[in-house]
Parts: C-alpha cells; sequence; structure tokens
C-alpha cells in the first residue's frame, strides 16, 4: 500500500510539471495531428459537480533542411455544473472558462541523429463570467536535446528528449527537469512515456488503430471574490487536476482525416481554491469518474516513412 501510495505521489509529482504544455510536442511524428477537435460531454456521475470539455488545436508546421518550426494555436472550454449541496459560495450554478493558447517550437538539427529545441508557450486562461485582464495571461517555456537511435534494420527508431522547462505546477511557476522517451517499432506499434503524452498505439491496418494512454488535464483560474467574507475571503485562483486512464479507438476515413471514441476513468482527481500565497483555503472532495471523448482530427504525417525528421 505504502508502495503504491508513493507511485501515484510522484505520478503526480511529474504530471503537474507538464500541466501547461501545448502542441503535442512529445509525441511520434506519424502520430501527431495538425489539427483536431475533442469533445467531452458531462456524465452526470458525480453529485459534486459535472464536468464537460472541448478542446481544439491547429498547428502550422513549416521544414527547412536544418530548422523545423511548428506554430500551434490551441483553445480550450471547461464548464462545471455544482449541485446545490456543493456549490461553493463564489461561484456560480454553472461556471464556464475558457483557455487560448500558442506555442512555437523551433528544432534545429545539429546532425543525423541530434538536435536542439526550445519551445516557447503563452497562454491565457479566463472566464466568461470577466473580461480578461492581463493577470489571466502567462508564459511557458522548455529548452530540450534530442537523441536519435535506430536499429540496424533500419525497422525501429527510437527518441530521448531531456532539458529543463519554466512550467506552470498547479498554479505555480517553477524551474522543473523534462524527459521523455518515444518510439516507433516497425510500422504499427508506437509509444511515449513522459507526460503529458503517454501512450501506446497499435495500427491494425490504414483505417483502425487502437491507443493504451495516461491522461492528464490540468490548469487553474484566477478568481475574483465579491460574495464571501467568510471561508473564501481570501481566495485568488481554483485549480483542478485529474490523471486518469484508459483506452482511444481511430477509425481513419481517408488517410489524413479519422475520427476517435476515448474512455478513460481517473486515478486521482482534485479541485481546490488558494490563496495569493499558494496556500490551499478549501479542496472540495471529488469523487474519481469515468469519462468519454469524441473527436475529429487530421493528422497529414500518416503512412509516411518512419525516418522523417519528427519535427
Amino acid at each position: 500500500m505504502v508502495r503504491k501510495t508513493a507511485t501515484l505521489i510522484l505520478f503526480l509529482v511529474i504530471a503537474n510539471v507538464y500541466g501547461q504544455v501545448t502542441g503535442d510536442v512529445f509525441v511520434m511524428n506519424k502520430d501527431r495531428d495538425v489539427f483536431y477537435v475533442h469533445y467531452t460531454p458531462e456524465i452526470n456521475n458525480s453529485d459534486a459537480f459535472d464536468y464537460q470539455r472541448i478542446s481544439s488545436k491547429l498547428s502550422f508546421p513549416l521544414f527547412r533542411k536544418r530548422l523545423s518550426l511548428f506554430n500551434t494555436i490551441g483553445m480550450d472550454y471547461h464548464s462545471f455544473s455544482f449541485g446545490s449541496q456543493f456549490q461553493p459560495s463564489i461561484l456560480n450554478a454553472k461556471e464556464e472558462y475558457f483557455s487560448v493558447n500558442y506555442s512555437l517550437l523551433a528544432n534545429y538539427k545539429i546532425s543525423k541523429n541530434w538536435s536542439l529545441n526550445a519551445l516557447l508557450m503563452p497562454y491565457a486562461n479566463g472566464s466568461f463570467n470577466r473580461s480578461l485582464e492581463s493577470e489571466d495571461i502567462h508564459f511557458n517555456g522548455i529548452l530540450f536535446a534530442e537523441k536519435r537511435f535506430t536499429s540496424k534494420n533500419k525497422q525501429n527508431t527510437y527518441l530521448l528528449s531531456f532539458g529543463v522547462g519554466y512550467l506552470t505546477l498547479s498554479g505555480e511557476k517553477r524551474v522543473n527537469p523534462v524527459v521523455n522517451f518515444m518510439g516507433s517499432i516497425g510500422h504499427k506499434l508506437t509509444f511515449a512515456i513522459g507526460l503529458p503524452n503517454t501512450y501506446v498505439k497499435y495500427d491494425f491496418n490504414q483505417k483502425h488503430s487502437i491507443k493504451v494512454l495516461g491522461d492528464l488535464n490540468d490548469f487553474s483560474f484566477r478568481l475574483t471574490n465579491q460574495r464571501d467574507n467568510d471561508r473564501y475571503a481570501n481566495v485568488s485562483q481554483s485549480i483542478f487536476t485529474t490523471v486518469s486512464a484508459g483506452v482511444e479507438y481511430n477509425y481513419w476515413l481517408s488517410r489524413t482525416i479519422g475520427v476517435l471514441v476515448r474512455g478513460t476513468h481517473s486515478v486521482f482527481e482534485k479541485y481546490e481554491f488558494q490563496d495569493s500565497n499558494e496556500e490551499v483555503i478549501y479542496g472540495m472532495d471529488v469523487p474519481l469518474r469515468a469519462y468519454i471523448s469524441v473527436g475529429l482530427k487530421v493528422n497529414p504525417f500518416r503512412g509516411r516513412r518512419p525516418n522523417i525528421p519528427r519535427k
């Protein structure tokens, strides 16, 4: 029991490091979507609150001989519907938030197997109940190197990324190490070990694929308290974190356009309110729950040879 608890705590600490990473940076090239939209509906499986989410991303890759650039714009919509007995007094019965993020990934190839990378990630989190202010705009960034390994038969490719990031962790900015390991085995199996992307994907054929994955949903929003001078008097931000695991099925309508269905179940959830010193004032008792998502994606990299540049 102690070992399981320690493992979960370690996983959550690492997960927080990557909570605001955008742009599907640490994935194999053949799994990189240049566009997607995902919808997670309310399931009504909690007395505390129901949650729904819409996520979208659009990427503009630009390839040169040594330098590759990925410009990515993302938008997320989050909705919380509270039960009457669990609604915090400073929130409405239904709270709606949004996040707009941009990421610029620059990849410079030093040699065939080595590259240097810089990732800039400005983003803004806000609420539909108030106007966006300068305090809602944040900046994250990562500097990392990447080493490529290729098997003798050229069928298997592995990528090791390591570096340092200035990232937002549950509402607090910190400097943390970044390590990810990815691979493509043959033409059917790909994987990534790290966060926010941890998965193993198997392509049965050109139409069907299945992915076993770990998913992280972590964001924070600034709050202004104009209602409660008691328990929530000093609240300045809310933080919602979900770590879940599950399975995703992909069906490809064409070589580049596909649809997905994803089912996950959370292994950890927290929804808490902090003051300006990042001290927890109040934490909701959030039960573990199931999530279902559907989506549409576009990936022009499918079917390409695995030894092309990843970025």
